[in-house]
């Protein structure tokens, strides 16, 4: 086995940093389920996933070996530029997650594929009117592979749902994932 493939030195094309990724709730799904070719994800089951409006988004993974294995930690961080109210980060408390993401070269990847990510919350309020007033979200897992690449992602994105319509009789109608809509 070469390990020298595709590690020659290439043009200067890395940018680093987050496109855009999506989080949807982690699920134990069957090995045959969830397909790998080597590094590459080939099936997995069709999901709804939730796009996330973060900055300073960071991605970082470490290998290592315990107990005579291969682990790699992973660690994806965002934040969230502004506390709310109807803030609902909590949720990442309460479940596992998966997140899929594309970076800036274009690569697809999926982090917490068989063990899922556990979410941290931090907020923060800065001395400085250039500091952070809102949410820094961590999330941490340890998978026995890296991340895996995609030729595409295999969600279906979710559509933003308005929030806080009521109807001109004063009802108004709650979705199946919480959010309130109210017409008038």
């Amino acid at each position: 086995m070469s390990i020298t493939a595709n590690i020659l030195r290439g043009c200067k094309d890395g940018l680093g940093g987050m496109e855009i990724f999506y989080i949807l709730p982690w699920y134990k799904y069957s090995r045959s389920e969830i397909v790998t070719t080597e590094q590459l994800l080939t099936t997995f089951p069709t999901s709804t996933a939730y796009s996330v409006a973060a900055e300073n988004v960071s991605f970082n993974e470490t290998s290592s070996f315990e107990g005579g294995s291969e682990k790699w930690t992973q660690t994806m961080t965002f934040e969230i530029p502004k506390t709310d109210v109807s803030n609902e980060l909590y949720k990442l408390l309460r479940q596992n997650i998966r997140i899929f993401y594309e970076d800036r070269l274009g690569n697809l990847r999926v982090l917490g594929l068989y063990n899922g990510l556990e979410s941290q919350i931090t907020t923060e309020s800065g001395v400085n009117k250039s500091d952070l007033n809102g949410y820094r979200v961590t999330t941490n897992g340890i998978e026995d592979n890296q991340a895996y690449y995609m030729t595409s992602l295999p969600i279906f994105i979710a559509p933003d749902v308005p929030e806080n319509y009521i109807f001109q009789d004063g009802n108004n109608k709650i979705y199946q994932n919480g959010n309130n809509a109210i017409f008038n």
